[in-house]
């Protein structure tokens, strides 16, 4: 039975006050992204913020889908339309009550990472030097994300905590956005073991094409990350690798001074970009994302397989998690 063929950004921190950025998705047939609504926020500005998005819902419903459910991104590409995933980088919405979950999942949060670099109550992040797992009070709230059918993404958090939380989640986990770190030597990037861990409970793994995290950096084009595509399908088998774009559109300056201070308050480092927007040669935005279908084909893949990585590996994750 052939795969479902719909295109699916695995993660977008894009500025979505930029209605270039829905314009683009339309453009590239991108039927969903998972749209980063939170990073450091906490719990009362992450609430205004998804009011604002559910008012966006409202008022451009012409090209744009709240997406609740799977089927919900089946109709956005019916419909050519933008399917938002509102998905968290970080949990440090909840504060320290995990029970808040409750009401973000009646608000459509769908998708929500446990940390994002450093340290929280719940786990550790990719950049902390000591990672001995998640908090009890972690593992309390994965098994709140199971019971809510919201998918954890572990793309930021450290090894031990990924071990431990792949190990403690009683459905599949996803790593959103993240290489292969013997492709790249990068914190960010995951090492084989723990990506066939990830797999084995039937997780996905979603290719990043930000420039940082590949061999050639902000010289990086279509061709490496499509070598980096490849290196994850290796490891993780086709059935478990999609995309994402990890795109930021929109942004200036300010945002990465915002990300590079510890809990988006005190200063810590300066993040050094080329531009406010870094993209590889051949995938400048999600207009281009069907640049990658056409590399992956002229590689040797099926349409099958095709369009497993290009949607539907991360449409099947949903259809399971989000079921609960």
């Amino acid at each position: 039975m052939p795969h479902q063929s719909v295109t699916i950004d695995g993660c977008n921190p894009s500025n979505w006050d930029s209605p270039d950025v829905f314009d683009h998705m339309i453009q590239g047939r991108v039927a969903a992204a998972n749209a980063t609504i939170a990073i450091w926020e906490g719990f009362s500005e992450t609430v205004d913020e998804t009011a604002k998005w559910h008012r966006r819902f409202r008022q451009d419903q012409a090209k744009v889908i709240h997406v609740r459910h799977a089927d919900d991104i089946i109709k956005a590409d019916q419909e050519n339309k933008a399917g938002i995933v509102l998905g968290w980088q970080n949990i440090s919405p909840i504060h320290n009550d995990f029970e808040r979950l409750e009401a973000f999942q009646v608000l459509g949060v769908r998708i929500v990472q446990l940390a994002y670099n450093i340290r929280n109550l719940v786990a550790n992040g990719c950049y902390e030097a000591n990672d001995d797992g998640l908090s009890m009070f972690g593992v309390r709230t994965v098994k709140k994300l199971n019971e809510l059918g919201i998918l954890i993404d572990l793309s930021h958090v450290g090894d031990q905590s990924s071990v431990h939380a792949i190990d403690v989640s009683n459905q599949p986990v996803a790593f959103t956005h993240t290489n292969l770190r013997e492709f790249f030597d990068h914190p960010r990037n995951k090492p084989a073991d723990l990506i066939r861990a990830l797999v084995s409970g039937g997780g996905v793994v979603g290719a990043n094409a930000y420039p940082q995290f590949l061999p050639s950096g902000y010289e990086a084009d279509l061709r490496e990350y499509l070598d980096g595509v490849e290196r994850l399908i290796e490891i993780a088998g086709i059935d478990h690798v999609g995309i994402a774009t990890d795109s930021c559109e929109g942004h200036d300056w300010d945002f990465w001074r915002y990300l590079g201070r510890l809990h988006g308050t005190t200063p810590h480092f300066e993040i050094d970009l080329p531009r406010p927007n870094p993209v590889i040669k051949g995938l400048a935005g999600t207009f281009d994302i069907p640049n990658v279908a056409e590399g992956l084909r002229s590689r040797g893949y099926n349409e099958d397989d095709v369009a497993k990585v290009m949607g539907g590996n991360w449409l099947r994750l949903y259809q399971t998690v989000w079921a609960v």
